[in-house]
Formats: C-alpha cells, structure tokens, sequence
C-alpha cells in the first residue's frame, strides 16, 4: 500500500477517534499493525497535535482565561 495512503487513513482515523472517548492513540497503533506499516513517534506526535489544535478556535475564551 502506498506510504500517502496510510497517511491519509491513519489522518482519518484519528479525526473519527479523537472525539470518541477512547484512546485515539490506540486506534492508530491497531490501524497500523492492520495495514502491516509503522509510522514513526513523530508522525503519531504531529498527527495529534493537530487535532488538539484544531479545538483552540472551538474554546477561544476558555483558552484565552487560561492563558491569562
């Protein structure tokens, strides 16, 4: 299977998992041993962080109260 389609399954995955909750992490690491690939720790690392930061716009204020 081609490297750019792994990522955009796993992309997807990870989309449809964060906001279930259960582990998101977890499905990405069963997604991977099902298509026999493994990403690196960075690529779960980015994958994620921009999840966390795509809920910024969502929480403004509250974010904005922590920061200050």
């Amino acid at each position: 299977m081609p490297i750019w389609l792994i990522v955009i399954v796993l992309g997807v995955i990870e989309g449809i998992t964060e906001f279930l909750p259960v582990s998101s992490t977890g499905h990405l690491l069963i997604a991977e041993r099902w298509m026999h690939s493994h990403q690196s720790d960075l690529f779960n690392i980015v994958i994620q962080s921009g999840a966390v930061l795509a809920v910024i716009p969502l929480f403004r204020e509250r974010f904005r109260q922590f920061l200050f």
